[in-house]
């Protein structure tokens, strides 16, 4: 085989190898755009269900009559002003 034959088979299989590379790069980046659509999509979806467990578990405690965080903090505020009263009339007697 000649010099001249063997640089130009090497040009082709150079050539065939840097388009094969341009196409797996090009299908890789399509899936990876892919990927975060549907992970994008995912979280939306993620989101509306984590809300609707969210309501669901506060009515199903309303319902059994379980404080909700506003009572509990307003009841740590009476808690703490109960407190503030009593060290107060400690200090009064002593």
């Amino acid at each position: 085989m000649t010099r001249t034959k063997r640089n130009s088979k090497a040009r082709t299989f150079q050539n065939l190898k840097n388009a094969a590379l341009v196409k797996i790069e090009a299908a890789r980046d399509g899936a990876m755009q892919r990927a975060g659509e549907v992970r994008a999509r995912t979280a939306v979806v993620l989101t509306g269900v984590e809300r609707a467990f969210q309501q669901r578990v506060s009515k199903a405690a309303v319902r059994l009559g379980l404080p909700t965080a506003k009572d509990v903090r307003a009841l740590a505020r009476q808690v703490a002003e109960l407190e503030a009263r009593v060290a107060k009339l400690r200090r009064a007697r002593a």
